[in-house]
């Protein structure tokens, strides 16, 4: 339970951290540097006090023992187990990446195509998730992470930086930048089905052995 808690805490700190980094990207041409720096530890400490703040509200409730909880086999079949500390992690900067992209398009600081295509990229890497946690592949892993947390956040921000003649003579190196990542992500779903089906064939040959399906057809 101790863990849950330091674990609860540390997730809002980090979003706090990642969305003062952020925010210090977007306000680098008006704030001296050492506000700057301190706008990620400032809303990281937000986030941490956020936290605790939940944990307060919800410290009164009653959580019933285990003897006083009846549940039915059709409950316990739909319930899943929690995900990671890494897709967790990931899932959380894919959402603060859509959310900056989706409000700066409504401020026209992003046209609909640079938008669409970049909450397509987030919406495709979060569907993958689950598949690259099956696949327990360390590098694919690694590389998903660094797509997501250095390459594309490193492509959008510097973007929204640009003046406006600038982001029409640069809009189309961006939307290069994107596809070249789409193309990354293709190559590891490429990976992850060729995966299945291996072990579709292998099963399936245990199958065969196991049940001596010749013989019996």
């Amino acid at each position: 339970m101790m863990k849950e808690r330091v674990r609860y805490k540390k997730r809002y700190a980090f979003l706090g951290a990642v969305a003062g980094y952020f925010i210090a990207l977007l306000a680098s041409t008006i704030l001296p540097t050492f506000i700057m720096l301190a706008i990620p530890l400032l809303t990281a400490a937000i986030g941490f006090i956020f936290a605790e703040k939940k944990e307060q509200q919800f410290s009164g409730l009653t959580v019933p023992e285990p003897d006083q909880t009846i549940t039915s086999p059709e409950a316990g079949s739909e319930q899943r187990e929690p995900e990671s500390t890494y897709s967790s992690e990931i899932r959380e900067y894919l959402q603060i990446i859509k959310e900056i992209v989706v409000n700066e398009n409504e401020k026209r600081n992003l046209d609909d195509e640079i938008s669409e295509k970049t909450t397509n990229l987030c919406s495709k890497i979060d569907t993958l998730l689950p598949y690259i946690e099956a696949l327990g592949s360390a590098q694919t892993k690694h590389d998903i992470k660094m797509l997501v947390m250095k390459d594309l956040n490193s492509v959008i921000n510097p973007f929204l930086r640009l003046s406006v003649e600038n982001k029409l003579n640069n809009r189309r190196k961006l939307l290069d930048g994107l596809r070249d990542i789409n193309i990354k992500l293709k190559v590891i779903s490429a990976s992850i089905e060729q995966h299945d089906i291996y072990e579709l064939e292998r099963k399936l040959n245990l199958i065969t052995e196991k049940y001596n399906a010749k013989e019996i057809y």
